[in-house]
């Protein structure tokens, strides 16, 4: 039983962080061609973006530490699609090491504009921003395929058709 709800947990909390990457790539294309007003006002001072920075940090950190439980629990039972597994955990976990590194920084710039002056080169600061979202949801994408193949690979053939 224990597998089975970690691999739901696991399936619940990667669809959310995947939802909320593809969020910001769908947008990518439309928000790129934003003037600096648009741009700054939603995404800065709009708040357009404020539970993905608090209720999606939670939900990101217990999905990669939901897959690393799967993970071990799929090797534990010598359950067919460990590789998958761990490959989900890495994918997800190398999407927050990417957050980190790449939109943090903007994040802790973008702060300083809230109440004050926008620096004339805000295209530079949003360009890393939505890039660096649009990388992150490609990772998510590969990590979730990759977790539903390990969920597939533990699936029983059903020989009648």
């Amino acid at each position: 039983m224990t597998l089975k709800a970690v691999r739901f947990a696991a399936l619940m909390l990667a669809a959310l962080t995947f939802g909320m990457g593809l969020c910001h790539l769908l947008q990518l294309p439309a928000r790129m061609g934003w003037d600096q007003y648009l741009w700054v006002g939603s995404t800065v001072q709009g708040g357009l973006y404020g539970l993905f920075g608090s209720a999606g940090a939670v939900i990101d950190i217990l999905t990669v530490i939901s897959l690393g439980l799967l993970t071990y629990l799929v090797r534990e039972h010598h359950r067919p699609g460990v590789r998958l597994a761990l490959s989900a955990a890495l994918l997800f976990a190398i999407g927050l090491l990417l957050w980190w590194v790449l939109v943090y920084p903007v994040n802790v710039e973008l702060a300083k504009w809230v109440n004050g002056q926008v620096p004339s080169d805000w295209t530079t600061y949003r360009s890393r921003w939505e890039w660096g979202h649009a990388t992150i949801s490609l990772f998510e994408l590969l990590g979730f395929a990759a977790l539903i193949a390990s969920v597939l690979a533990d699936t029983p053939r059903n020989n009648s058709k």
